[in-house]
């Protein structure tokens, strides 16, 4: 791909006639070749995959549950009163 730009067009004119600046550029586009080649993932690539999708998914559910009982149990502190 080739950017060019014409010296001659530094100026263009607007509807009401004013003088503008403006520069013009023109892409030369060629046409790009793209190779594509399937290749089969190994099953112990497959395997970790799956193993950190779950992983993933217990640690973030963890979280979120470790998350909702601390804020149960503060908020229990709260309606008895023994928050200090």
């Amino acid at each position: 791909m080739a950017l060019t730009c014409d010296p001659q067009e530094y100026v263009a004119y607007s509807h009401t006639g004013r003088i503008i600046p403006a520069i013009w550029f023109r892409y030369d586009l060629s046409p790009i070749t793209v190779k594509y080649t399937e290749r089969r993932q190994p099953l112990y690539r497959f395997i970790t995959t799956i193993c950190a999708i779950v992983g993933g998914t217990f640690t973030v559910a963890g979280i979120i549950d470790s998350c909702i009982f601390t804020a149960s149990e503060a908020w229990k502190k709260i309606q008895i009163g023994k928050m200090s």
